[in-house]
């Protein structure tokens, strides 16, 4: 039990912070932090999001030292490192499928060592769901046919790692089943027989991964390196983050609805700095926002650049699980446990940072659009939108594509019984919809169908056309978002400003027809009224919408209330949730019936174009930097974005990609995209810098070209890498200003690596990129006063990087060889911490932590 308790820290008070409750006769244990913070009104004010952070801290201490570091950190609120310590990761398989690749080298690794290939596992619980690259196939079986070898690979992966759980296809997408069934809110350890609970924290490749702390549960959306460092049991680390508390008071006006509420907040918080902040609500009208309704504001988080946005866990909360879970004993236990620890919301106002007040009774109903994204529209002045030029069939303002997706709103059961009462009051009065409109319905979750049949509702959507699609985001049906021939041709040849409205996300705007000049984002009940309307030339609160004999039909006509959406909700049975989820790990007889090549390792079939291993784990152990008279590789300018770096776009015919793929036998209409071959890394090194924007200024060309020196031809950087590679010399490249913006793509660090690109030296670095560059053993360094001009670099030059230690933030020399002159400089090393300098030290993460399994750390 020694493991169980932290450290004796020589405090009466404090001396064992482990405690206990019973129910039903069973024994749990947790870390009590308010035997701390009972002592500290600092401590007990803290916002709850940053005590669940405490709590991880304290359980995680190593020692004494540690436990009280901690401690002053969270008391001063200052502005130093501390770790995330996820619980479980949740991933898709475009990011799993790397991750996973990686562990399976690892496994080959160990086996060639002779040692123990079971101390390669996940240290975390991985869910992998599958979901969410489906490419909008109504036929499932072509749909698994085509990723026939990614599928098996996955499949020997859950049979072989410990720790894996996988949702085959057709079971939902990622954020919406961690919702809906994953998550458990506590996590339950047993430890020598005895059930240690604590709080669970997520982390998740999918942007949408915030979702999760609409249900109290604290997680965060970080990319692929950072999860491969989490699978493995590394901590994340991250500054103390600020905590924004969001008090919300009033009520909403009869027939406004979540979607205008998360519209209007996302403006709000847009206007605050929220950058790397932490966002958690409040207040006395917390109570009017439903849970489902929670989920929507949680899930855009990232859109107003907050960390994540956290709501408390309360009745409505426990609610909402014991129905979607059918576990009401389960629900007691994380009540009693989150009242003990007082974690469990009782609208006491505590310590945030800054508080942001939003009275719910001024919001009105709103409209984004028409193409920057968030920029709110007052309905009223659509009346007075210009109509120039028409057509035969169309003119400016008419819609021509509707759809209502719900890559965010698909938790919230109000909006789309809304909606549903919408299309039932327009089916009854007789309206319909112009045939000119494109119209789907991509609901991403089984869920809604069947909730939506349940309530005899959704034959009223597909009378209006809005008919089911599949359950995937709508951002991958591009080809729902394009329009027919002959009106692409009238649209175009007339020079039309014609609309599409959608319940979607800003990502929608970019996937449809780009004959489609205006996009509008608004509720699904208003995807319907518009669509009805035909056009966004319209007075919506005073306009007759239809006439049926002598009656007019107004919005007020159509527009159910508040008391008929509830009812409504009343009556779901929330058993279907058991239903749907209760062979979701199972599958369908293709995925059951799929072969698993191989056992402890995977059976590497040499001919596949999908998953091949990744050759990066070295047995070094680094004591001094020696880079040796290093050949250039490129010479780039500011803003290298890591899209440039590694493209996830078309396969270019005759790229170097291309050409590997020719030599496997692959058709040219078969190559696909990077991203869908992110598992075969002897395609994705071919793949780096393959981007038309990005310009090596060694040669004249654009793109994934540099020149050799030693034959004076212009040749692939893959080709310079590989000639490189076998005469046994490293490679540099050099950069300007923030190299590596965007986002932190693995493979834009990891096919660095594989070219044997030693270290990369700029004027500046995008700290997520430099971060991953670290994480795979690639050195980052910064001019002081030099740059790519000031040495009038052209790239035939040699260069010698050498200091006899590696220490955080030194200054270091370096010796460029030009013609027959040696210029010294001096570069800054951005290894900025401990744990950075002992990842490289030892060739990255992966290579660190695979010498902690042999053992030799």
């Amino acid at each position: 039990m020694c493991y169980l308790i932290i450290v004796d820290i020589g405090r009466e008070n404090l001396l064992n912070i482990i405690n206990s409750f019973e129910i039903e006769g069973e024994k749990f244990y947790y870390y009590d932090i308010t035997k701390i913070s009972d002592s500290s009104n600092k401590l007990k004010k803290l916002p709850i999001v940053l005590k669940i952070l405490l709590e991880a801290n304290l359980r995680k201490a190593k020692n004494e030292d540690e436990f009280y570091k901690v401690i002053d950190i969270f008391v001063n609120r200052n502005n130093e490192k501390i770790c995330f310590y996820p619980s479980r990761i949740i991933m898709q398989d475009s990011t799993a499928i790397p991750a996973l690749v990686d562990l399976a080298s690892m496994r080959d690794f160990v086996k060639n060592e002779k040692k123990d290939l079971n101390r390669v596992n996940p240290q975390i619980m991985v869910d992998l769901v599958l979901d969410h690259t489906l490419n909008f196939k109504a036929d499932m079986k072509e749909e698994l046919e085509q990723n026939l070898e990614k599928y098996e690979f996955i499949k020997w992966a859950e049979s072989s790692f410990s720790n894996l759980r996988v949702v085959p296809p057709g079971s939902g997408i990622c954020h919406q089943v961690n919702l809906e069934y994953l998550s458990t809110i506590l996590h339950v350890k047993n430890v020598e027989n005895m059930f240690l609970l604590y709080p669970e924290i997520v982390v998740g490749t999918d942007s949408n991964t915030t979702m999760i702390n609409s249900l109290g549960v604290l997680g965060l959306s970080i990319e692929g390196i950072e999860a491969e460092s989490a699978i493995l049991g590394l901590p994340i680390y991250l500054d103390l983050p600020k905590v924004v508390g969001i008090k919300i008071k009033g009520e909403l006006k009869e027939g406004i609805t979540s979607s205008d509420l998360v519209i209007i907040l996302i403006k709000m918080l847009k206007e605050h700095k929220l950058k790397g902040k932490l966002v958690e609500f409040f207040g006395e009208s917390l109570d009017y926002i439903t849970l489902e309704d929670r989920s929507t504001i949680s899930n855009l988080a990232p859109e107003y650049d907050a960390i994540c946005s956290f709501f408390a866990i309360d009745e409505r909360t426990i609610s909402y699980f014991d129905k979607t879970r059918n576990s009401n004993d389960y629900g007691k236990i994380i009540k009693t446990y989150l009242q003990k620890q007082q974690l469990f919301y009782n609208n006491e106002e505590l310590e945030y940072d800054e508080i942001i007040e939003i009275d719910l009774s001024f919001l009105e109903p709103t409209i984004v659009g028409p193409t920057k994204s968030k920029e709110l529209v007052d309905i009223k002045t659509f009346k007075d939108i210009a109509v120039i030029n028409q057509s035969k069939n169309f003119k400016d303002a008419d819609i021509v594509l509707a759809a209502i997706t719900l890559c965010s709103l698909t938790s919230n059961p109000y909006l789309m019984i809304h909606a549903a009462l919408v299309a039932k009051k327009a089916v009854e009065f007789s309206l319909s919809i112009d045939s000119s409109i494109k119209r789907y319905f991509a609901p991403n979750s089984s869920v809604v169908k069947e909730y939506l049949e349940e309530l005899n509702l959704l034959k009223y959507l597909e009378q209006l056309g809005f008919n089911i699609v599949d359950f995937v985001c709508s951002a991958n049906g591009e080809n729902y978002n394009n329009l027919e021939t002959t009106a692409k041709e009238e649209i175009k040849l007339n020079n039309l400003n014609v609309c599409s409205v959608t319940s979607g996300d800003e990502e929608f705007k970019d996937k449809i027809d780009p004959l489609i000049k205006s996009n509008y984002l608004m509720s699904p009940s208003l995807v319907i009224i518009y669509s009805l309307i035909g056009t966004m030339k319209f007075d919506l609160f005073n306009d007759v919408i239809g006439e049926i004999g002598d009656k007019k039909i107004y919005l007020k006509d159509l527009w159910p209330s508040d008391a008929e959406v509830i009812s409504y909700l009343e009556e779901i049975d929330y058993t279907l949730y058991k239903k749907i989820y209760e062979n979701i790990f199972i599958g369908n007889e293709f995925w059951q019936n799929l072969d698993i090549k191989g056992k402890d390792t995977f059976f590497w079939n040499e001919k596949s174009v999908f998953i091949q291993p990744t050759k990066i784990f070295e047995d070094i152990k680094l004591e001094k930097i020696d880079i040796q008279k290093a050949g250039v590789l490129a010479l780039l300018g500011d803003n290298i974005a890591t899209e440039q770096i590694s493209p996830i776009g078309q396969i270019p015919l005759y790229s170097q990609a291309a050409k590997y793929l020719e030599s496997k036998e692959v058709k040219s209409f078969e190559y696909g995209t990077f991203a869908s071959r992110r598992g075969d890394a002897n395609l994705m090194v071919r793949a780096a810098f393959d981007s038309l924007n990005i310009k090596n200024m060694m040669v004249s060309k654009e793109g994934s070209f540099t020149m050799d020196y030693e034959s004076n031809e212009i040749v692939s950087i893959f080709e310079k890498s590989q000639k490189f590679k076998n005469q046994n010399r490293a490679l540099v490249i050099f950069a300007g200003k923030e190299y590596g913006i965007g986002s932190a793509r693995n493979w834009a660090a990891k096919a660095i690596r594989l070219l044997g690109v030693k270290a990369i030296i700029a004027k500046s670095f995008c700290n997520r990129h430099r971060l991953n560059l670290i994480a795979l053993g690639v050195l980052p360094l910064e001019f002081i006063d030099d740059d790519i001009s000031s040495l009038k670099l052209k790239g035939n030059e040699e260069i010698s990087i050498i200091s006899e230690e590696i220490k955080k933030g030194a200054i270091i020399k370096a010796i460029i060889y030009k013609n027959e002159l040696e210029i010294q400089i001096e570069l800054k090393c951005r290894l900025d911490s401990d744990d950075e300098v002992k990842y490289y030290k030892n060739g990255g993460v992966l290579s660190y932590q695979l010498k902690n399994i042999l053992g030799e750390n």
